[in-house]
């Protein structure tokens, strides 16, 4: 039985609860409904579905594919909102402060309940596009034969696209089994993460990711469906427990979760429409693309995210006021089930979209260089002193990311600011300075020559992992989230509960600066002495996956060594943690520049056909050098800086004031 059916709300006749699923499933359904009603139109429209002249695999293929995709979209995004809400905007319980056990709260078993059903949807609508996908591809109707069978399984193991629709309809499986057996609130953000590694793989395979730039396409389009999946899912999430929340039960909690969601939802926002003008930018290749029926399938979707994002601002300035009022909160929440629908003939679009011939080409031209084969770019030109500063290829994904970063850091300030808190400034420019570093590591030189020469990769890795972490550890981003953000009290779970959660599982091991140093040291060096280089290199997920776990745990070492603390044995531990991993980056750079170990991944740097630059065991070489000054050399201002800011020792026998403490993060 699905989790909905564990509790009645409180307080309300027993058939009020049936009332308020048969009135959210009859929105779903006509969600649905619209979304197919869509794609039908904008297929007829564009002329996706239309019958080729070669290789044409039959009317109910080609229209049963883009309604397939449409159902299978709109469904993800479903499961993922309700999962993100039942994992940090509704709070599990019905009463924390009543006596007895908690029961669900009633809001709470309903997404999770929406995400069950759904998610059987979402399974069933994966494996019918892979099917129709190999079908579609392969100019051939479905049939139950052994050589189709035979094919169908070539296609899955053998081909990035049947690769990807596999790894889809995995995810699919595990999130369909996990929805019905996880009820905690950590189990559900964990399969809410899940759901949304789905992104990768539709990013791999999308429509824009066939540009000339394919790299960049698919970071946009990633960008895209992060913003889809949670503002999409989010608004669905609200329809379905909108009659629980629009009732006298909810009514205490609707302002919350409507404001919760609005916050959320204009992140999402914001990076759906910069990431989808981009994307059109890709792939429509000039203003004349716009009068081709791609480019009016495009404006179309343009003006309704634009409306989308009105009905959104209605949130803010009038909505959230009206919950709980009559009628004006009626009419709040019937702005919500109208965002539902026009968001489902949005994805309908889409599904259309995915199918119809743009005007860029969506294949690029063939790799013919070994540097095209092996990192699908040209060879760069010379590394000169300028070309560190003139060099771009922008990665959207973390672009995307650091703007997020600066404007939530900003708006954090800014309300800081509003109710009486003194920001210092140095914090705001260390925070906003890691931030613009970042963008260009990732996007600049260090990346770009990072991919052909050892000695940069070195310089990007370690700049990831030491520099761009302590600037953005000196913004002190954890002492804003405290100021700003405030403790809830209804069992849900914010940022700081999060962080508190996680805090309290990992206990003094995640402020341990000796554990976050070795850490570091052990995951630079598994990287750069075993197969996982050569992964990094190869694939693009795996290189960015690379470059956020050492983001992450550069972080982690630098919260816990500047993050200023009294203790002078905590003092002693953090001078300890930075000497230490020091050290053991002097020592790498010494083995690197004496050359009395093998190059490496000679396959890969001494195959690119390089006609500049020093040979790859001098580069090598130059990688000792590299280390140094972009690993030893901060940390030893770091150290430098802790060693001068100890704190004195109180006279003995003295009462006196606290011990002042160590500005190492100030």
């Amino acid at each position: 039985m699905p989790p909905d059916s564990e509790c009645h709300p409180m307080g309300s006749a027993p058939t009020e609860a049936p009332a308020g699923r048969r009135r959210s499933a009859a929105w779903l359904v006509a969600a649905f409904a619209v979304a197919v009603a869509a794609v039908v139109a904008s297929a007829a429209f564009s002329g996706a579905a239309a019958e080729r002249e070669a290789l044409d695999p039959g009317a109910f293929v080609r229209w049963a594919l883009p309604i397939a995709l449409t159902v299978h979209h709109l469904a993800l995004a479903v499961v993922a909102g309700c999962l993100i809400f039942a994992a940090t905007i509704l709070p599990p319980g019905d009463d924390e402060s009543a006596p007895g056990p908690s029961r669900p709260h009633p809001a709470f078993a309903r997404v999770r309940a929406v995400a069950a059903v759904v998610s059987l949807v979402w399974l069933g609508a994966a494996v019918v596009v892979l099917v129709l996908t190999y079908a579609n591809l392969a100019g051939q109707p479905v049939s139950d034969s052994a050589e189709f069978a035979s094919q169908l399984a070539y296609f899955l193991t053998d081909l990035l696209v049947g690769q990807a629709w596999g790894a889809i309809t995995l995810i699919a499986f595990l999130v369909c089994n996990l929805t019905f057996l996880v009820r905690s609130t950590t189990g559900l953000a964990g399969t809410a993460l899940l759901a949304l590694a789905t992104i990768v793989p539709i990013s791999l395979i999308g429509h824009a990711a066939g540009s000339d730039d394919h790299f960049a396409g698919v970071g946009a389009l990633a960008v895209h469906w992060l913003g889809v999946l949670v503002w999409v899912g989010g608004v669905a999430a609200l329809a379905v427990t909108a009659p629980i929340l629009a009732s006298n039960h909810g009514a205490h909690l609707a302002k919350s979760v409507l404001s919760r969601f609005s916050a959320l939802a204009g992140v999402a926002f914001f990076l759906v429409l910069a990431s989808g003008v981009l994307n059109s930018v890709l792939r429509l290749g000039g203003w004349e693309g716009l009068l081709s029926r791609y480019g009016q399938l495009i404006l179309i979707k343009l003006a309704a995210t634009l409306l989308l994002g009105a009905i959104g601002l209605a949130y803010r300035s009038w909505a959230i006021a009206q919950v709980g009022r009559k009628p004006g909160g009626q009419t709040a929440w019937r702005l919500v089930i109208a965002e539902v629908l026009i968001m489902a003939g949005v994805i309908g679009v889409t599904g259309a979209l995915g199918r119809t011939a743009p005007p860029v080409p969506r294949e690029p031209e063939p790799a013919i260089t070994p540097a095209e084969i092996l990192t699908g770019y040209l060879l760069p030109p010379d590394l000169t002193w300028s070309r560190w500063f003139t060099e771009w290829r922008w990665d959207w994904l973390w672009v995307a990311f650091a703007l997020t970063a600066a404007a939530v850091y900003l708006l954090g300030v800014r309300k800081a600011r509003a109710v009486g808190h003194r920001w210092p400034w140095q914090h705001t420019a260390t925070w906003l300075t890691g931030l613009l570093v970042l963008v260009y590591v990732t996007c600049a030189a260090p990346t770009i020559y990072g991919m052909v020469l050892i000695s940069v990769h070195t310089v990007m890795l370690l700049a990831i992992t030491v520099v761009i972490p302590l600037l953005l550890a000196l913004g002190a981003p954890l002492d804003l989230l405290a100021l700003t953000v405030d403790r809830r009290t209804d069992g849900s779970r914010g940022p700081r509960e999060w962080l508190h959660a996680a805090g309290s599982a990992a206990g003094p091991a995640l402020r341990n600066p000796l554990l976050s140093g070795a850490v570091v040291a052990v995951s630079l060096g598994l990287l750069y002495y075993t197969p996982l280089l050569r992964l990094a290199l190869d694939f693009w997920i795996a290189h960015q996956m690379a470059n956020l776990y050492f983001l992450l745990i550069g972080f982690w070492f630098m919260t816990t060594v500047t993050r200023p603390r009294t203790a002078a044995r905590t003092l002693s531990r953090r001078t300890v943690a930075v000497a230490g991993l020091a050290g053991a980056l002097l020592l790498w750079a010494t083995v690197l520049a004496s050359g009395v170990t093998p190059v490496l991944e000679v396959d890969w740097f001494g195959n690119l056909a390089r006609t500049w630059g020093p040979p790859i065991t001098a580069d090598q070489q130059r990688a000792g050098t590299a280390v140094l000054l972009a690993g030893v050399t901060p940390l030893a201002v770091l150290l430098t800086t802790l060693l001068l800011h100890r704190p004195r020792p109180r006279p003995t026998g003295t009462a006196g004031a606290p011990q002042p403490s160590s500005t190492a993060s100030h």
